[in-house]
């Protein structure tokens, strides 16, 4: 593929060109050379004139290489009319092979009716390009960047045009990608944050860096410190962190955290760890990088507003002991778990939902007893939303907006599904308005999957209601940590050592509640490993 990409620059131009492929131009066995090279990449991928970007190979067939050149004219074509301001539903018409026939958007391609142009186009996202690290410094930093899809070439821009336009009005974009053949969640969100990357740096912005971890950790890379390695090009500018490939994943995890601590001037990364095995070595505070988030953190940005406030703001204690290994802290300990529900797994269809919502419905209600209808159902759907809406948006309160909770359940309706449910809680949310329709309860339905997924509910023995992790146990304990806006797991394995299980949502935790309760909290200073 290289000779004959060279051959064919040289007949464009009488001037040599050279092509530069990383794969083939750093000896990858030798870690010495890597740790020197990769320091250059950047530079390389700015300097070009142009970077190609190789999804896959050539088809082997006629028909793979003319589904390949029809999905590169079909991303084309729509970048042009979506560009031209034509309008959503004629596109959407388009490509989903409805259009009328006397459309004005001829996408000149082979499909069939029922399917339209979905099939290549999920394939072409499904590709493992999209999930590879190492393509976010490529793109990010390049001035002019070509997708080669096969034999076939689009220009990137007309890629990430698609990329924005199918997360913003394909609202089913996820049951899409799995109807026509997707094994991985559509590479269409991996290509509107690299967009974002790509027009941050272009524009004189700068990248955070716990940003671009966050977003690293849930990438493929042969070799997990590829993890931080490989995004440093992106922020190195901002960040000091050596590279070198002779370091242990531990050691690279432990450092990683360390500078996060100082940039961010505190300890929020805690809350992406997600490591209480210590896999690798990894103490369970440090930053995880040797696998992918096992559950969505409460926030997915680095320094995002954050929608709670368990904790203060200000000055964080905290120091890191001589063995590299352990943090030392301090916590304000609140309250520990007295039962907790089984583990429940990702994307989960309506039937597992339906069950899933019975089951935890009926432990909650039988755990609060006498309490009023309105108080149960508040508590029990502000756990199972982790107190958001499907806009990502706190869920209303407040003596003057506050919703109904009680309004539409006058006796514990056992048989009610997660769909019913949510129907009601849409309907006292806005009770003057039109009930919810289809493609709402989706949305609703999905907020619950996601919540849920690889957590338990759990009742504390402060009688409180909430969802953690699913490696959490009974008597883990919870806590609050100055500058951290989540209550955090610990489990106590030794006199004042605790490893960190994860974050939880605790409903009547989540804004400051334990700080100010009667009930009160328990200041310690305590080492995690």
């Amino acid at each position: 593929m290289a000779n004959k990409l060279a051959r064919q620059n040289q007949t464009d131009s009488s001037a040599t060109k050279l092509l530069w492929i990383d794969a083939m131009c750093i000896n990858q066995d030798d870690n010495t050379e890597k740790s020197i090279q990769v320091q250059s990449i950047q530079s390389i991928y700015y300097k070009a004139q142009c970077v190609l970007i190789w999804i896959n190979s050539p088809g082997t067939s006629g028909d793979e290489r003319r589904r390949q050149e029809e999905t590169t004219t079909t991303i084309r074509k729509f970048s042009q009319y979506h560009k031209a301001g034509v309008n959503t539903t004629e596109i959407v018409q388009s490509l989903d092979g409805s259009a009328d026939k006397d459309s004005n958007l001829t996408f000149q391609v082979t499909h069939s009716k029922q399917a339209g142009h979905w099939p290549h186009l999920v394939k072409f996202f499904d590709q493992d390009w999209w999930r590879r690290v190492w393509v976010r410094q490529e793109i990010a930093t390049s001035r002019r960047a070509s997708v080669l899809y096969g034999e076939s070439t689009v220009d990137w821009e007309d890629v990430a045009t698609l990329s924005h336009w199918l997360i913003v009005f394909t609202t089913d974009l996820d049951a899409k990608t799995l109807q026509w053949g997707g094994a991985h969640q559509s590479g269409a969100y991996s290509g509107e944050d690299l967009q974002y990357f790509r027009n941050t740096l272009q524009n004189g912005g700068n990248l955070d860096f716990q940003t671009i971890l966050i977003h690293a950790r849930s990438c493929e890379a042969t070799n997990p410190l590829d993890r931080v390695f490989a995004i440093l090009g992106m922020v190195q500018n901002h960040i000091e962190m050596p590279i070198d490939y002779h370091m242990s994943v531990a050691e690279v995890a432990k450092q990683t955290f360390q500078r996060l601590a100082v940039l961010n001037g505190g300890l929020d990364a805690l809350i992406f760890s997600q490591n209480p095995a210590r896999k690798e070595g990894i103490p369970s505070w440090a930053a995880n990088i040797y696998s992918s988030f096992s559950v969505r953190p409460s926030r997915l940005k680095g320094r995002d507003e954050s929608l709670y406030r368990a904790s203060v703001d200000g000055p964080v204690s905290y120091s890191f002991l001589a063995d590299s290994s352990t943090l030392s802290i301090s916590v304000a300990m609140f309250d520990s778990i007295r039962w907790i529900s089984k583990s429940f797994q990702p994307n989960m269809n309506r039937v597992d939902l339906d069950h899933a919502m019975r089951f935890l419905r009926a432990q909650a209600f039988g755990w609060m007893g006498a309490r009023s209808d309105s108080e149960k159902y508040e508590q029990l759907l502000r756990t199972l939303t982790r107190d958001q809406n499907i806009q990502g948006l706190r869920l209303m309160s407040g003596a003057g907006d506050c919703p109904n909770w009680g309004r539409f359940f006058r006796f514990e309706h056992e048989d009610v599904g997660a769909a019913t449910e949510f129907q009601y809680l849409s309907k006292a949310l806005k009770p003057f308005q039109a009930s919810a329709d289809d493609a709402e309860i989706k949305a609703w339905l999905r907020l619950f999957s996601e919540s849920i997924s690889n957590r338990r509910m759990v009742m504390t023995k402060g009688r409180k209601l909430g969802l953690v992790p699913t490696e959490a146990e009974e008597q883990d304990v919870l806590c609050t940590l100055a500058s951290v806006d989540v209550p955090l797991l610990l489990r106590k394995i030794d006199v004042n050592t605790y490893i960190l299980i994860g974050e939880a949502f605790i409903h009547g935790a989540m804004d400051g509640e334990v700080l100010t309760s009667d009930i009160g909290f328990e200041e310690l200073n305590i080492h995690l490993l």
